[in-house]
Protein backbone atom coordinates (compact mmCIF):
# COMPACT_ATOMS: atom_id res chain seq x y z
CA UNK A 1 0.00 0.00 0.00
CA UNK A 2 0.88 3.50 -0.10
CA UNK A 3 0.07 7.03 0.83
CA UNK A 4 0.10 9.97 -1.43
CA UNK A 5 -1.78 13.15 -0.47
CA UNK A 6 -3.20 15.70 -2.90
CA UNK A 7 -4.79 19.07 -1.74
CA UNK A 8 -8.08 20.99 -3.19
CA UNK A 9 -7.54 24.19 -3.88
CA UNK A 10 -10.69 26.46 -4.87
CA UNK A 11 -10.13 29.38 -7.38
CA UNK A 12 -11.04 32.30 -9.56
CA UNK A 13 -8.67 31.75 -12.10
CA UNK A 14 -7.18 27.97 -12.42
CA UNK A 15 -4.87 29.28 -14.95
CA UNK A 16 -3.27 31.93 -12.85
CA UNK A 17 -2.72 29.85 -9.80
CA UNK A 18 -1.52 26.99 -11.30
CA UNK A 19 0.91 29.58 -13.65
CA UNK A 20 2.16 30.85 -9.89
CA UNK A 21 3.33 27.50 -9.23
CA UNK A 22 4.84 26.46 -12.42
CA UNK A 23 7.05 29.36 -12.35
CA UNK A 24 7.92 28.33 -8.97
CA UNK A 25 9.51 24.99 -9.23
CA UNK A 26 5.88 22.87 -9.64
CA UNK A 27 5.15 20.52 -11.92
CA UNK A 28 1.63 20.14 -13.95
CA UNK A 29 0.60 16.28 -13.54
CA UNK A 30 -2.49 16.69 -15.69
CA UNK A 31 -4.89 18.26 -17.02
CA UNK A 32 -8.59 17.62 -17.12
CA UNK A 33 -12.06 18.68 -18.00
CA UNK A 34 -14.76 18.34 -15.03
CA UNK A 35 -18.08 19.66 -15.55
CA UNK A 36 -17.18 21.92 -18.37
CA UNK A 37 -14.46 23.57 -16.34
CA UNK A 38 -10.75 22.72 -16.27
CA UNK A 39 -8.57 21.61 -13.30
CA UNK A 40 -5.24 21.17 -13.07
CA UNK A 41 -3.09 18.65 -10.50
CA UNK A 42 0.81 19.61 -9.69
CA UNK A 43 3.01 18.61 -7.81
CA UNK A 44 6.35 19.91 -6.00
CA UNK A 45 8.31 17.10 -7.67
CA UNK A 46 7.66 14.55 -10.56
CA UNK A 47 8.10 11.70 -8.62
CA UNK A 48 6.07 13.24 -5.16
CA UNK A 49 3.17 11.70 -3.53
CA UNK A 50 1.82 15.37 -2.09
CA UNK A 51 0.14 17.24 -4.99
CA UNK A 52 -2.47 20.23 -5.48
CA UNK A 53 -5.31 20.39 -7.26
CA UNK A 54 -6.70 23.51 -9.05
CA UNK A 55 -10.26 23.75 -9.14
CA UNK A 56 -12.36 26.55 -10.27
CA UNK A 57 -14.49 27.43 -7.22
CA UNK A 58 -17.82 28.36 -9.36
CA UNK A 59 -17.82 24.26 -10.19
CA UNK A 60 -17.40 23.42 -6.50
CA UNK A 61 -19.96 25.94 -5.41
CA UNK A 62 -22.58 24.04 -7.53
CA UNK A 63 -21.26 20.83 -6.82
CA UNK A 64 -20.49 20.66 -3.03
CA UNK A 65 -21.11 24.24 -2.31
CA UNK A 66 -20.48 23.62 1.84
CA UNK A 67 -16.43 22.68 1.31
CA UNK A 68 -16.22 25.59 -1.73
CA UNK A 69 -14.93 28.48 0.61
CA UNK A 70 -12.58 26.45 2.51
CA UNK A 71 -9.32 27.45 2.67
CA UNK A 72 -6.04 25.21 3.49
CA UNK A 73 -3.53 26.15 5.36
CA UNK A 74 -0.41 24.58 3.39
CA UNK A 75 3.11 24.78 4.90
CA UNK A 76 5.73 23.39 2.43
CA UNK A 77 9.29 21.61 3.71
CA UNK A 78 12.40 22.19 1.53
CA UNK A 79 15.68 20.90 2.64
CA UNK A 80 17.77 23.76 1.64
CA UNK A 81 17.32 27.07 -0.63
CA UNK A 82 15.12 29.23 1.31
CA UNK A 83 16.52 32.54 -0.54
CA UNK A 84 16.28 31.00 -4.19
CA UNK A 85 12.63 29.93 -3.32
CA UNK A 86 11.98 32.88 -1.90
CA UNK A 87 13.29 34.81 -5.02
CA UNK A 88 11.44 32.98 -7.18
CA UNK A 89 8.21 34.00 -5.36
CA UNK A 90 9.08 37.49 -5.22
CA UNK A 91 9.39 37.54 -8.83
CA UNK A 92 6.03 36.70 -9.37
CA UNK A 93 5.18 40.36 -8.08
CA UNK A 94 2.95 38.85 -5.18
CA UNK A 95 2.70 39.39 -1.20
CA UNK A 96 5.81 37.63 0.62
CA UNK A 97 6.90 37.57 4.14
CA UNK A 98 10.64 37.98 4.94
CA UNK A 99 12.46 34.88 6.03
CA UNK A 100 12.27 34.49 9.63
CA UNK A 101 13.61 31.73 11.85
CA UNK A 102 10.89 29.45 13.92
CA UNK A 103 13.21 27.62 16.14
CA UNK A 104 16.08 26.02 14.23
CA UNK A 105 14.42 26.74 11.07
CA UNK A 106 14.04 29.50 8.17
CA UNK A 107 10.51 30.33 6.91
CA UNK A 108 8.85 32.66 4.88
CA UNK A 109 5.15 33.17 3.80
CA UNK A 110 3.53 34.20 0.58
CA UNK A 111 0.17 34.98 -0.99
CA UNK A 112 -1.02 33.36 -3.97
CA UNK A 113 -2.64 34.47 -6.99
CA UNK A 114 -6.42 33.51 -5.91
CA UNK A 115 -5.53 35.23 -2.16
CA UNK A 116 -4.24 31.87 -0.53
CA UNK A 117 -1.77 32.38 2.29
CA UNK A 118 1.20 29.42 1.71
CA UNK A 119 4.65 28.86 3.77
CA UNK A 120 7.75 27.45 3.18
CA UNK A 121 10.00 26.22 5.92
CA UNK A 122 13.93 25.26 5.27
CA UNK A 123 14.31 22.36 7.55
Amino acid sequence: MSFNMCTNLYVEDVKAEADFFEAIGFYVVSRQKVGGAETILLAPTRKGNARLQVWPIELIRQMSPEVADSKPSILFTITDGIEAMRTKVLTQGLTTSTITKRGENLTFNFESPSGTYFAFMQI
